[in-house]
């Protein structure tokens, strides 16, 4: 089957909804209808960004928490595929390790947060700790499954075949695990980006988050709902952005990923 080009594969009525339900929150203000002193209209709205691109305050906030985010991601990346592997492949380590794994995933991440501002302080390194252990446990346990996914009829086939335990690993466990650990990333990135957030919400002066909370306790609705606007935007940029790798380097195999998310 030919693929459709990207333009054709957009969700044209979503979007359109969307658009829609913007149109309807300018009418609703501007009638009278909802009459909430501090939300403002879209139009507002889009002022209000764009005196924060004019300041370059955006641009600053945004770099800031993009590079913690995306560094505590990669990071979390490399440790998670490969941790999870080791745990898929060989079953002592997940014995002896699985008790230590659980209780540590069940350990809901904002209470890190504390943790991590003790150890670290108000830094960008904070938030990459964070975004890093926010992202790994995701990772980890996608990887995990996909690798133990493999059906152990091919397993054997590839032992027929004279494949060695790194033929094996190659050509056969981690292509049958890609979409889970896409899966994986996906959310790891998306739970990088929130915990990142929190993190400056907590107290950390720079970064988006921190500006979200500043811009509402002065009371700039416009500009607070600017930064709203903005980080949505980065979540799906950034997921965007990796299925668009995605797609380029493992091709027909991510067909499973984009249906799992």
């Amino acid at each position: 089957m030919r693929r459709l080009p990207d333009w054709r594969r957009l969700n044209w009525l979503g979007a359109a909804t969307f658009v829609g339900a913007l149109a309807l929150w300018e009418v609703a203000i501007h009638i009278g209808l909802l009459s909430f002193e501090y939300l403002p209209p879209p139009s507002k709205v889009f002022l209000g960004l764009n005196e924060l691109i004019s300041s370059g305050e955006l641009q600053e906030n945004l770099t800031h928490t993009l590079t913690a985010a995306i560094s505590g991601w990669l990071l979390a990346a490399v440790a998670g595929v490969a941790l999870g592997a080791l745990l898929a492949l060989f079953r002592p380590m997940w014995r002896y390790s699985m008790a230590t794994v659980e209780a540590l995933r069940a350990l809901p991440i904002v209470a890190f947060v504390p943790v991590a501002v003790v150890l670290f302080g108000f830094t960008q390194q904070m938030e990459i700790v964070v975004a890093f252990y926010a992202g790994l446990w995701p990772i980890l346990l996608n990887t995990y499954a996909g690798m133990r996914s493999l059906d152990t009829r091919l397993t054997e086939v590839g032992h027929v075949l004279g494949l060695s335990a790194a033929a094996v690993f190659w050509k056969l466990r981690l292509p049958a695990a890609t979409s889970f650990i896409m899966v994986g990333l996906r959310l790891g990135l998306a739970i990088s980006l929130i915990l990142t957030l929190v993190a400056e919400m907590v107290g950390n002066p720079s970064g988006l988050g921190f500006a979200l909370i500043q811009k509402g306790q002065s009371l700039q609705p416009e500009q607070m709902f600017a930064y709203v606007v903005v980080i949505g935007l980065c979540g799906i940029v950034l997921n965007g952005v990796l299925m668009a790798l995605a797609r380029v380097l493992f091709r027909g195999q991510m067909a499973a990923a984009g249906d799992s998310a």
